[in-house]
């Protein structure tokens, strides 16, 4: 048997053991057995990474460096670098705790294929097809170097990196086959970035081999090597197949950077700073070859070193080699890799009208909430006060509003403000909606607060649509407002101004990264425009329930994972503007902390919204206007269902009983190590609009240590239940 036949048999045979173990454990895993599993596919089910990992170690790290030292050279992992990953990725789709979205998954899969049959056929193409013929020259260099040490040296610097490397770059992996989140733009710009990479190493290595070819056939020749490959791809850079290889990993880091899990990037850092330094090992050996020094001396003042650019002196001057030292200077390889780095990070984050500022707890361990309802804007001062005193009428105007807004903002000093619809008067008054908004507004833009809005019913009745005034809103200074999520122009969601917003750990916090409060913005709709429902007032849609059920699940996901993982779910809030039909139910002054002073004008169809709510156990208070005069809080099934009141003197009130606006405050616990961690408890109180300010009715909405009323259920033990 020939030695290349027998290396193919033995690299075919190699990783044989882990996958032979892992086809039985599925084959062996049912969910409906759980308890019948042995202790070790107990633990293989619940443990998907960390058996990746065992595996890798005892297969690939152990028996490959056994098969290396018999054969005395270690050429097998340079074969698998190739091919693990596509192992891998089918390994994190078939494992029993996979969750995914199919089509993402598929894309992923087969682009890593693609990325595979790519780096395998140039593998094999600079063997000259033969299986083991030679190591890497690195892994030489390293033997010659340790001498009678290389044996066991060669177990950590050979296979115990390189799974550092492989599992910490195939992290997005894991997490593309972990969260089950619908495709959205950025779905589609990660993988164009990874297309464009396996393109170009395509046609860099092929550019490579076609010259490294050439020279061999003018050696053979008698003739001179061309001293230096500076044509394609080559002549603007000069590594593009690092380059290239760089997209591909960082393309899938968007991937999961999407699913909101931007800490995979650390194998994709690391491992571009490793190439970082073999790109200044590769550069040392070219200039020791005395036939291309001066040649490749000449190519680095002249030629970027990663990032395709036009031969010009200023690319040398970013980067050029030190015929002092000998080597490239790796101060200058740094700036340039971090400087490239940045410049991807801004291609591809997602940027709102507020230049992204994460909302996250202050230094207290607090995070408030002022909501303002109902402000029924119009003209400004020359706007006529509805329900006030005799007194106060001639001097009455929209300007009441906006001071009153202002000393809210003064007192309590927000963290968010929610303008919760019927922001400007409607009814068909103004003919300038856009400038009614700014005035609106304004006074959260000019605390340069971060500010939110949704749309009532009343909103569009002027010159712009429900659609129009969102993106109007989503352009002005500090908002934090959306249209709609990302991904709903490939999944239609009713609407326009449904979006949540995730309330981060204060700095300083282990949870710094982990959202601790969620905020769900739903429009209400104004009315309804189906046939038989004249002059009702509209509902939430079963499209957006689905989305708010998506992004609940997704973010309880997100809570519960590595770093940190949290054991219940953060609490979460609604706000939409038309009361859901339960507020109905309380009628009793003692059912409610507040008053009610006008019957809940909610939509004449139950769409099962405040369901979902109660299902999901997250949501701690949905937040509500509309019915201007009143403004209880009171508890159904763990949510609290409170009225903001209205604020605007334009639109309707109750003389002699003061506008106003509902305040919400999270606090957070401290850990026994003195640090922030989950939200404690939840609170709320409403500002009036009188003499004093007053503060009125504070109360707990929710704590930790709430406990709902046991659920008895009935249950028969005397049959048999199968």
């Amino acid at each position: 048997m020939n030695r290349n036949l027998r290396n193919a048999i033995i690299a075919f045979l190699a990783p044989l053991p882990s996958i032979v173990f892992y086809l039985s454990f599925l084959r062996s895993y049912s969910p409906t057995s759980d308890p019948e599993l042995s202790h070790i596919h107990s633990w293989c089910s619940n443990h998907p990474l960390l058996l990746a990992n065992l595996l890798f170690f005892l297969n690939v790290n152990f028996l490959f460096w056994v098969i290396g030292l018999l054969q005395s050279s270690h050429w097998m992992i340079d074969v698998y670098w190739t091919v693990i990953p596509v192992m891998l990725v089918h390994y994190f789709a078939s494992h029993p705790l996979g969750e995914y979205n199919k089509w993402r998954s598929m894309v992923v899969v087969i682009l890593t294929w693609v990325w595979s049959v790519r780096l395998t056929h140039n593998y094999f193409r600079r063997e000259n097809w033969e299986w083991g013929a030679r190591e890497d020259w690195r892994f030489n260099d390293l033997r010659k170097q340790y001498g009678k040490h290389w044996w066991w040296l060669s177990f950590f610097s050979v296979y115990v990196s390189q799974q550092i490397f492989l599992i910490g770059i195939c992290l997005p992996l894991y997490i593309i086959h972990s969260v089950d989140a619908p495709l959205n733009i950025w779905d589609f710009v990660s993988s164009a970035i990874c297309l464009t990479g396996i393109v170009m190493a395509y046609f860099a290595d092929t550019q490579l081999h076609e010259f490294v070819t050439q020279n061999q056939k003018l050696k053979e020749q008698g003739k001179p090597k061309i001293p230096n490959l500076d044509t394609g791809l080559w002549y603007y850079s000069r590594h593009p197949n690092y380059l290239g290889e760089q997209l591909w990993w960082w393309g899938l880091v968007v991937f999961a950077w999407n699913l909101g899990q931007g800490w995979t990037l650390i194998g994709a850092l690391v491992n571009t700073l490793c190439l970082v330094y073999v790109t200044i090992l590769v550069e040392r050996r070219m200039v020791k070859q005395e036939y291309r020094a001066e040649a490749y001396r000449a190519y680095q003042k002249t030629t970027s070193v990663w990032i395709p650019w036009f031969k010009s002196q200023v690319a040398a001057a970013v980067i050029t080699y030190s015929p002092n030292k000998n080597k490239p200077t790796m101060g200058k390889i740094l700036a340039l890799f971090y400087v490239s780095l940045i410049c991807l990070g801004l291609s591809v984050s997602p940027v709102d009208a507020y230049g992204r500022r994460q909302l996250r707890f202050n230094s207290n361990g607090r995070f408030k909430i002022l909501q303002v309802s109902d402000m029924h804007y119009g003209f400004g001062k020359e706007t006529q006060c509805s329900n006030v005193t005799p007194e106060e009428l001639p001097y009455c105007s929209d300007l009441n509003t906006t001071s009153f807004i202002q000393r809210t903002i003064a007192s309590e000093k927000p963290d968010l403000i929610v303008f919760s619809g019927d922001n400007v008067n409607g009814m068909c008054e103004s003919g300038d909606a856009a400038k009614t908004m700014n005035m609106a507004f304004a006074p959260a833009i000019e605390a340069k607060i971060p500010w939110v809005a949704i749309l009532g019913n009343h909103d569009q009745e002027s010159d712009m649509t429900r659609e129009t005034m969102m993106k109007h809103i989503v352009k002005m200074p500090y908002t934090l407002s959306e249209v709609n999520p990302f991904g709903s122009g490939i999944f239609p969601i009713d609407g326009f101004g449904n979006y949540n917003l995730q309330i981060e750990g204060p700095f300083g916090s282990p949870l710094f990264f982990k959202s601790l409060l969620n905020v769900y913005m739903l429009d209400g709709g104004d009315y309804v425009k189906l046939d038989g429902f004249a002059f009702n007032y509209d509902w939430v849609k079963s499209s957006q329930v689905n989305w708010y059920e998506h992004a609940s699940k997704w973010l309880e996901m997100e809570y519960k994972r590595w770093p940190f993982p949290q054991k219940s779910t953060a609490p979460g809030l609604v706000y939409v503007h038309i009361p859901v039909p339960e507020f109905k139910r309380f009628t009793e002054p003692r059912q409610m902390t507040g008053v009610r002073q006008e019957q809940t004008c909610s939509a004449p169809i139950n769409s099962g919204l405040f369901t979902k709510l109660v299902e999901r156990g997250e949501v701690k208070g949905i937040f509500s206007g509309h019915d201007h005069v009143n403004d209880f809080c009171a508890t159904l099934n763990g949510v609290n269902l409170c009225y903001a009141g209205g604020s605007g003197y334009h639109g309707y009130g109750k003389t002699g009983w003061a506008r106003r606006v509902r305040v919400v405050e999270a606090q957070l616990e401290k850990t026994k190590y003195g640090r922030w961690g989950a939200v404690d408890k939840i609170t709320t109180w409403k500002r009036l609009d009188d003499k004093n300010h007053s503060l009125i009715d504070t109360q707990l909405l929710w704590s930790k240590n709430t406990t709902l009323d046991t659920n008895y259920r009935f249950k028969c033990n005397k049959i048999k239940q199968h």
